[in-house]
């Protein structure tokens, strides 16, 4: 999971009981109050019945038949309409036309998939008597209602490609995602991947399951939890138009489970790897520094998915269990990475009367690893690393019903999350040590840190459907949506302190001084919206608007006092503390389709929108009186004890005059005046408010063949509004550009750049606000294949041009004015900085990604997953302590200028289908993942000032092979 290295929350169980006994009274209320019911959660299915001379057939009994759904039937309206919304993913739905003296025509093997509304049109042929002709339908491939665009990632494509089956692996495969490491054969599937795509925040990226918000709201942009894909049916990404029913303009990953059906169906699978199955592919250069190479130790990989009829056609069950054994080898010598991940899942569907469909479900995940790191194993000391454990729920009830043209349904999830790192050494007394000379390395010890994250999120919403009103068809939907959440975290440093090293030779380190940690937060959000589709003819339009409103605040704090400067750091207690500051964005989205000939086979499609972003706990963290607190001074160890004592501290002019704040290199969290003040210093912008992501996206989709179409789409995007820190002074004033002066000329080594570097007074405190001069900007084109899966092959790929840049518009950066010139007009390119990476800049201006499978006779499958894009930025930089701003980091050049080499990786797979009955397979496949067995370079030390500046410290892992087994029925 993504880690915030720096707050941190602790449980309080009485708090926490009356926040969830209210949520759960506006949850009830909600549910009675109105109903969740989108099209989107499922898959619809629509049409228009006529005879041949094209006039529609009103009263024709259209009646629909799966194993997943029990039977159903209309009759078609004046115009010959008839509807089906809210069907589960299947692949046999079957439609039976009947209307007296005519032919009954029956379509078969008709597929529903997530989030997508197919029409299927028919045409009745008079007959003086009964007959009954049946056909196997051709579902389209284009919707022509929805101007959403992403990538459907089919039941064939989870199991059937070479990949590691985690969710960030698969979205490596969509079209314009960048992810921030590359897994090879699930080396990397024991942490989560910090993804970005297509100009949006990766804090607004959202995961759900069957349409319930799961999104982790202490780390946004990630998931609570590791699902294991293979017990689930399919993964829904979608980049871009994303559904009123979304407050961002993010990644949205819906991940959809399996149901039980009328026949008993089940699964067992096995996979491994092995170091004896792994090619080498070391460098010479890293094997002279002792490194032996990653890869993979062991991973296995294995699971039971089972399911059927509790009572046919009306009560159904479904079960996962799995468990993901990772051990991954780094490139030192005799360390390895140990990680296991079990997670399974119930569900029961039921039908309790007519029109009425409920689902339960409850999903279980727990995450146990050992040497987990926090920057790379490349850059720390084993005594360093964590052990992880969990576990973590997810709860799940829905209940829908249908009045006449009236939809309505309730849904609410629960997830109960959260995890313990603690350091593999804990107790030893020992600090930790961050040394830069002669480069970055962390050895001694690393904080013990542990977190509780809860949420709710109840949604509910009508769907009305009218036909015919002012001249159209209107599908409306409107709803609100309720999310609250709290997060109780503790982080530890042994000693209370955190030594820095810049230079071995000098006997005064810098020494940051902490209290223990300890933070309690709450937030909630409060969403309405509504949105009208309208058919008319050819044309479509989806006109939606949404409201959000979202604050948090902090409640039952307390932080005890630190062994040093307790003074300042003294023991703090709050009951609650409520910033004031709330977000409340208003979101217009519009879109219209237009079918080019009215066959569903070339359609272009055009939006515009606008979105806001999650705030989670933003204004409680930033405004917090007990947040996190810290002193940075200077440490002498006089006795060389290796032990800090106060009268070894020193302030920035070397004396020991450190209860002086003007003294002091850094502090943060505290008012150095009023030390017992249970205030903030920091304050926020009464005006303050969401940032805002503008989005204006055309496409054209065409089938070129049966289940076969092309898209060309284009972007256009612009994320403005954005936050902005201004640094303020004792007296509440702010800064200006005048208490900036010159600090120096630097040249930096290697590069030869020249830059005036400029100082500033130290700040009080800090003034949130947003600008509204700086932006960023994004422009794409892509072109996206996707063939679906029939007639034996499947084929789904993509090339992506994308410009991401950064302007500062005349904006003044309070706190980053020594590496402006690096950011204005550079590329964005998001720093990962967790979940044991860091130091990887996400940009590649383009990128192809390609992926298939073809069925030989003799049940043989071959297929593959290829991706080739321009490397990652990496820019060159020194740290230098600079007055009023501490140690910093400053740039070289531009940022985007400097790059990895080109990166590029091909899988495949081979696999041989046994049919022992009708109903009975058995699968043996093998995987070659990095089949080339490349070794490019991921990362190059980057610190100019470094002995080892510009070698490669990670690098691709090499060539392994997985062998499998699937006995399924």
């Amino acid at each position: 999971m993504k880690r915030c290295h720096w707050f941190v929350w602790i449980k309080n169980f009485n708090e926490r009981s009356e926040r969830m006994k209210k949520a759960i009274f506006v949850a009830v209320a909600i549910m009675i109050f109105a109903a969740f019911a989108l099209a989107q959660d499922y898959g619809s299915l629509y049409g228009t019945v006529v005879d041949p001379d094209g006039n529609p057939l009103p009263g024709v009994s259209v009646t629909i038949s799966s194993a997943y759904y029990p039977e159903r039937t209309v009759i078609t309206s004046e115009s010959g309409l008839y509807r089906f919304p809210r069907l589960p993913v299947a692949r046999d739905y079957k439609l039976k036309f009947e209307l007296q003296g005519f032919k009954t025509v029956v379509r078969e093997n008709i597929v529903v998939e997530f989030g997508k509304d197919f029409r299927l049109d028919v045409t009745m042929e008079p007959a003086p008597i009964q007959e009954e002709v049946v056909v196997t339908a051709v579902t389209p491939v284009i919707d022509t209602k929805k101007a959403q665009v992403g990538v459907r990632v089919s039941k064939e494509m989870l199991m059937d490609l070479p990949t590691a089956r985690n969710p960030w692996v698969i979205m490596q495969l969509a079209p314009g995602i960048l992810v921030d490491r590359e897994d090879v054969g699930g080396n990397e599937a024991g942490q989560q991947s910090a993804y970005y795509g297509h100009g949006s925040s990766g804090d607004d990226n959202t995961w759900m399951i069957d349409g319930g918000n799961i999104t982790d709201m202490s780390a946004l942009g990630a998931a609570p939890a590791y699902v294991n894909l293979a017990g689930y049916e399919e993964l829904v990404i979608n980049y871009g138009v994303n559904d009123v029913t979304n407050p961002t303009g993010g990644i949205q990953l819906n991940i959809i489970s399996k149901r039980g059906g009328n026949n008993y169906s089940g699964e067992f699978y096995l996979d491994a790897s092995q170091k004896e199955w792994q090619l080498k592919n070391i460098p010479s250069e890293l094997e002279q520094k002792g490194y032996t190479g990653s890869g993979v130790n062991k991973i296995y990989l294995y699971g039971v998915n089972f399911g059927g009829p509790i009572i046919r056609d009306k009560f159904w069950f479904y079960g996962s269990w799995g468990i993901q054994d990772i051990d991954s080898l780094t490139l030192k010598k005799g360390i390895t990475d140990k990680t296991w991940l079990l997670s399974g899942y119930g569900k029961l569907n039921f039908h309790p009367f007519k029109g009425n469909r409920a689902e339960a479900f409850l999903e279980y995940d727990n995450k146990l690893k050992w040497n987990r790191t926090a920057w790379g194993v490349e850059y720390q000391a084993p005594e360093t690393m964590w052990n992880q454990t969990g576990p973590g729920y997810i709860y799940k009830f829905e209940d829908e019903q249908i009045i006449g043209n009236l939809l309505l349904t309730a849904k609410a999830i629960y997830t109960d999350g959260g995890f313990e790192l603690k350091p593999t050494q804990y107790g030893s007394g020992k600090y930790m040590w961050i040394s830069y000379d002669p480069t970055f390395f962390v050895s001694g010890n690393i904080d013990y840190y542990g977190t509780d994250r809860n949420q709710l999120n109840v949604v509910a919403t009508g769907n009305y459907f009218k036909e015919k009103l002012f001249g159209a068809d209107h599908e409306i939907k409107f709803g609100v949506d309720y999310l609250t959440a709290t997060v109780t975290t503790f982080d530890l440093y042994e000693g209370n302190v955190t030594i820095v090293d810049y230079d071995v030779t000098d006997p005064f380190k810098e020494i940051w001084i902490h209290r223990d940690y300890y933070i309690n937060m709450w937030m909630n959000r409060i969403s309405f919206f509504f949105q009208d589709t309208v058919t008319a003819g050819r044309f479509s339009f989806n006109l939606g608007l949404r409201y959000d409103q979202e604050k948090s605040k902090v409640k039952n704090e307390h932080q005890p006092a630190a062994p040093f400067l307790s003074y300042f750091l003294r023991e703090i207690k709050i009951d609650e503390y409520d910033p004031g500051a709330a977000w409340k964005v208003l979101s217009p989205r519009l879109s219209i389709t237009y079918d080019i000939f009215g066959t569903g086979k070339d359609v272009i499609k055009f939006s515009i929108a606008r979105y806001g972003s999650q705030a989670a706990y933003m204004a409680a963290a930033f405004d917090n009186p007990a947040g996190w607190s810290e002193i940075d001074l200077y440490w002498n160890d006089l006795n060389h004890d290796g032990k800090v004592t106060e009268n070894e501290l020193f302030g920035w002019d070397l004396t020991r005059n450190i209860y002086d704040p003007d003294n002091w290199l850094w502090y943060s969290g505290i008012n150095p005046y009023d030390p017992a003040a249970l205030e903030n210093p920091n304050k926020i912008d009464p005006k303050f408010n969401s940032p805002l992501l503008d989005e204006l996206t055309i496409s054209y989709q065409k089938e070129v063949l049966p289940d076969f179409a092309v898209s060309l789409e284009l972007f256009a995007k612009k994320r403005h509004r954005l936050v902005w820190d201004i640094p303020m002074k004792a007296d509440g004033s702010l800064f200006t550009q005048a208490d900036y002066t010159v600090y120096r000329e630097y040249t930096f080594p290697r590069t030869g750049e020249t830059r005036k570097l400029y100082r500033r007074p130290y700040p009080y405190a800090t003034y949130r606000t947003n600008s509204d001069k700086a932006y960023q900007r994004y422009y794409a084109a892509q072109i996206v294949f996707n063939k679906r899966f029939s007639n034996r092959w499947m084929l789904y790929g993509s090339f992506t041009y994308a410009d991401w840049r950064f302007y500062y518009n005349g904006e003044f950066d309070w706190g980053g004015v020594n590496n402006m010139p690096f950011y204005d007009g550079g590329v964005v390119a998001p720093q990962s900085g967790g979940s044991g990476l860091t130091d990887v800049f996400v940009n590649a201006r383009w990128m192809g990604k390609l992926s298939w499978l073809y069925q030989f006779p003799f049940g043989v499958n071959f297929s593959g997953a290829f991706q080739i894009r321009e490397g990652y930025a990496m820019p060159d930089y020194v740290r230098m302590a600079v007055p009023g701003f501490g140690s910093i980091r400053i740039y070289a050049g531009k940022q985007g200028d400097n790059r990895l080499p080109t990166f590029y990786e091909l899988s495949l797979r081979l696999e041989k289908t046994f049919v022992i009955s009708d109903i009975v397979r058995v699968v043996l496949s093998v995987d070659g993942f990095n089949i080339t067995n490349n070794n490019v370079a991921l990362k190059k030390q980057n610190l100019l000032t470094a002995s080892d500046y510009g070698e490669t410290v990670r690098i691709l892992n090499p060539c392994v092979f997985r062998f499998g087994a699937r006995f399924s029925f």
